[in-house]
């Protein structure tokens, strides 16, 4: 009697011949196989037939093709599956999009969404942070939307949902239950925040591609009401990370603060100027939230890459700024703020009265603090040799103008507190 692989190879032959007879061009055909432990596996067997005078003639060949199908089935998902969140692709909602858009599945509703701040995150943490945010945001999707509903990443930091049968009540019950998920998820450091539009076809004759936009739209409105409230609360959480990262008291901003705008006000200052040179106190060294803790608090003289590393801030934090409602009008102040008069400063080498004027005072004002408070790697001076330090400076580093009036404005602080004894 036959084995059960020769009765199965007979079985398989039969099945080609059916077919398409004995002398069928078909070579090969897929079957699921057994493995002696009863697990499946997909098996291609390929024929081949010849004939002599002795009679009619095949091989069977038989081929495991488990590694073959995985692979196949790995590219399939690939071509409809965004890479990072696992989600569908735009391709993938397209095509879908095509075979909803009919009159039995109306109301058909649209949700677009879009990541608040999604650039300014990745500036200030980097693109691993912005790429976790998006996946976080995904499975926030993923679990406040049904299973009917096709869920897709539209493109960049935006996501598209697809609702069949869907009300504008079902759409208010999901948005509600994403918007509630994403402040659950949310850290401390890195908020989320999604803006949502939404639209719905409810008539036969309404365009598809009319109702998207309409979503879009809506979507963008909403962004632009939040816009202001997000960055902000990012550049916050941007803030309070970088002050961890220092190790450096407030007191140390308040005090450059307070010396910058001494000076600010004795060269008679605009309101909004000195509003900026308010805020670039606190804000010129941001860039530094980007660079390793270890490198930022070394006692030590920093090694020639790790001084490269630090002299990326200025432009990094250019970049934070730009991303930012918030400080976008003090971006160029950030990046010019380690320029030196006489044009050796970084990153561009701006010379004299190329360097924005409050970038110029932060200048003086937190080389002064440096100096006369010190850091973890330089001791502290007295004042009178950190104003010596200044006018052998002034010219090369700093504006000789301005250090003059800085040095009155010192003198004279000093003179008023002689009169108390």
């Amino acid at each position: 009697m036959a084995g059960p692989l020769v009765q199965f190879c007979l079985r398989t032959y039969f099945r080609l011949t059916a077919r398409g007879g004995a002398g069928s061009k078909e070579k090969f055909v897929e079957v699921i196989g057994r493995k002696k432990d009863g697990k499946k596996i997909p098996l291609e067997i390929s024929r081949t037939y010849w004939e002599s005078e002795k009679g009619h003639f095949f091989t069977l060949l038989l081929r495991d093709v488990t590694i073959r199908k995985n692979t196949e089935e790995k590219l399939k998902y690939m071509s409809f599956h965004d890479n990072l969140t696992s989600l569908y692709n735009r391709s993938y909602f397209e095509e879908e999009l095509q075979r909803l858009d009919t009159t039995r599945q109306m109301p058909l509703s649209i949700i677009i969404g879009d990541i608040d701040g999604f650039k300014l995150v990745n500036d200030a943490f980097g693109y691993k942070q912005g790429d976790e945010l998006l996946k976080s945001l995904a499975k926030v999707l993923k679990d406040s939307c049904r299973s009917e509903d096709i869920l897709a990443r539209w493109g960049g930091d935006e996501f598209v949902i697809l609702l069949p049968k869907t009300d504008i009540k079902g759409i208010q019950e999901i948005i509600s239950r994403i918007e509630k998920k994403s402040r659950e998820v949310s850290s401390s450091e890195i908020p989320l925040n999604i803006s949502l539009g939404f639209a719905t076809k409810d008539k036969p004759q309404d365009d598809i591609d009319r109702v998207i936009k309409e979503a879009e739209d809506s979507m963008k409105q909403k962004k632009l009401i939040q816009s202001k409230k997000v960055s902000n609360e990012i550049i916050v959480s941007i803030e309070k990370k970088l002050r961890e990262k220092s190790r450096e008291p407030n007191e140390l901003y308040e005090r450059v603060k307070n010396l910058a705008l001494s000076i600010g006000r004795a060269i008679k200052l605009a309101k909004a100027d000195l509003d900026n040179l308010a805020m670039l106190s606190d804000f010129h060294d941001i860039g530094k939230v980007t660079i390793k803790t270890r490198i930022l608090t070394k006692k030590s003289k920093l090694a020639e890459e790790e001084w490269r590393i630090m002299r990326m801030h200025p432009e990094i934090g250019y970049r934070i700024a730009k991303s930012s409602t918030q400080l976008a009008q003090i971006a160029d102040a950030i990046l010019a703020h380690h320029e030196n008069w006489d044009g050796t400063g970084y990153p561009y080498k701006l010379k004299g009265n190329n360097i924005p004027l409050i970038s110029r005072i932060i200048a003086i004002a937190e080389a002064y603090d440096v100096m006369t408070y010190g850091r973890s790697y330089k001791k502290a001076v007295s004042s009178q040799q950190a104003i010596k330090e200044l006018k052998l400076c002034a010219r090369k580093q700093f504006d000789p103008q301005l250090v003059s009036k800085f040095i009155e404005i010192m003198q004279e602080k000093e003179k008023n507190l002689s009169l108390f004894p």
